[in-house]
């Protein structure tokens, strides 16, 4: 096959899927993962980051355990300056009675607890 066919077939074929792509753009299909929980947590609003080995939830100051873990809502672990005020979380209590698991909840996440 000549060289000019070759390229006469690829310049039809690059014309043809222009001419013939949609003229409104698509919008990305939005996907909402909600992260699963383990058994035994509670939802919230944590006030704002843990200070002096406390935190507020829901307006009641509870003790963190020595290795507090918070996840944003990418469930990467932060740092508590990092945390906001007002946060709807899920969290979960350690045998002695201290807040040792902090989820920082995405929208998504929010939207499904008001739908239960």
């Amino acid at each position: 096959m000549p060289a000019s066919s070759i390229a006469s077939a690829i310049v039809s074929s690059i014309v043809t899927a222009i001419l013939e792509s949609p003229t409104t753009p698509t919008e990305p299909v939005q996907t909402a993962l909600i992260r699963p929980f383990p058994s035994g947590t509670a939802t919230g609003k944590l006030a704002g980051p843990p200070s002096m080995g406390q935190v507020v939830i829901n307006g009641k100051t509870l003790p963190v355990a020595p290795a507090l873990q918070i996840r944003n809502e990418m469930n990467m672990i932060v740092i508590p300056t990092m945390v906001g005020t007002d946060v709807q979380v899920r969290y979960q209590m350690d045998g002695m009675g201290n807040v040792w698991r902090i989820w920082l909840l995405t929208p998504a996440e929010v939207a499904a607890l008001d739908s239960q």
